[in-house]
């Protein structure tokens, strides 16, 4: 799950040291020294020239191709879905109240192209598009106007349908039982 990412990419800088032997701007300097600059470039580098597990490898490649930041920092990866959807910001806090507030231990953890909402599993995301949000779910129904088959949701396979909407206004009891539905589904 995406809010797991964080977690563990958080305990990877502060045990860096300890576990590969080198301090994270260590890590920095040899990688700009590496000639590599594509994610799979440097993973591969970094595991068959340092011999480190592949995750170490993706999160200190990760974090060189971030400018040395963490990758998980949810603020950044929540401003840059919207930078440049700012009219789509109130459609996605009303989805994130409702299912929030109506559901059961339930959080929203940005990623870099879509919003995870998560209970005990992924249910839901949300992916900004130019023009909509699309409120993707996991559910098992015929498809119709208005639940369609989900595209571009840059979630998990699971996530099989979606909503579009653009306003707050669009986000209502029916979509709640949507949602309600999935997040049923997921955690039956």
């Amino acid at each position: 799950m995406a809010r797991d990412s964080q977690r563990l990419e958080q305990e990877f800088i502060a045990t860096c040291a300890e576990k590969t032997g080198k301090t994270l701007d260590e890590w920095m300097t040899l990688l700009a020294q590496s000639g590599e600059s594509k994610q799979n470039a440097l993973i591969k580098w970094i595991k068959s020239e340092h011999g480190l597990n592949h995750m170490q490898a993706a999160f200190l490649a990760g974090i060189y191709l971030n400018d040395g930041k963490p990758v998980y920092d949810y603020e950044v990866l929540f401003a840059r879905l919207f930078e440049d959807k700012p009219h789509l910001l109130p459609a996605y806090e009303a989805v994130a109240a409702l299912v929030t507030e109506k559901l059961d231990d339930v959080v929203c953890v940005p990623t870099k192209t879509y919003i995870s909402i998560e209970g005990k599993k992924c249910f839901a995301c949300v992916t900004p598009t130019k023009k909509t949000l699309r409120v993707g779910m996991d559910l098992d129904q015929p498809f119709d106007d208005y639940v369609q088959k989900g595209k571009s949701l840059g979630a998990m396979p699971n996530i099989t349908h979606m909503i579009e909407i653009s306003d707050p206004g669009e986000v209502d009891d029916r979509m709640l039982n949507y949602m309600q539905q999935a997040y049923d589904r997921t955690h039956a």
